[in-house]
Parts: structure tokens; sequence; C-alpha cells
């Protein structure tokens, strides 16, 4: 049985440097950009066999979301005011959302790739 302070302590991390040929580091940036994983997690998941997945069309979604998450602030912060802005900004937001609907649509008809 592990003492309370065997449990707090922090498990060593090991450190590994590999050597690459310019050809296999910009295959591994490729995969990153596509899966969205940063090179550790990227490298742990393959160690583990865990899958990877490409979702096409992510990195836009997640766009799409801040994009209609700042929109939808800023319509609230000013949602006392009745004037022209309001019904531009909300205008914009409804394009947003049919932008964010039609992304979902896409990601949901594509099925993930995996590495």
């Amino acid at each position: 049985m592990k003492t309370e302070q065997e449990k707090n302590k922090k498990t060593k991390r090991l450190q590994l440097n590999i050597r690459l040929t310019p050809q296999q580091n910009e295959y591994i940036n490729k995969r990153l950009k596509e899966t969205q994983k940063n090179k550790t997690q990227f490298v742990l998941d393959c160690i583990n066999e865990n899958p990877i997945y490409i979702l096409p069309h992510l990195e836009q979604t997640i766009s799409q979301i801040k994009y209609l998450g700042n929109k939808t602030n800023e319509l609230s912060q000013r949602l006392d005011q009745s004037n022209e802005e309001n019904k531009k900004l909300i205008q914009e937001l409804q394009k947003g959302c049919d932008e964010f609907w039609r992304l979902l649509k896409l990601l949901k008809q594509e099925k993930p790739k995996q590495v």
C-alpha cells in the first residue's frame, strides 16, 4: 500500500529526443495539423496504439464556434438597445449559425479517417 507521500509524488517524466529527416518531420507536422494534436500526444497515442483520427472540417467548425460565441456575447451586451446595429449583428449571428450547421452536417456525413 502506497503512503500519502508516495501518492502525491509526481511520476518522473523522461524526455525523448529523436532525429528526423525533413520528409519525416513534414509528415508528422502534416498529421499534427490534421488531427489537432500536439507532438507529445501524437507520439504517446502511437506508442499506446490508440487510434488517431482525422476529422475533416474540424478546424473550420472550431473557428465557427468561436465566432458564434463572440457574436453571441456581443449581442447579449447590446440586448437592451434597439437599433440598426443590433439588427445587423443579429443577421451576422444568423449567417454564422447557418454556416455552423453546414459544417456540423459535413462532419456528420464524413467518416473519420484513421491515421
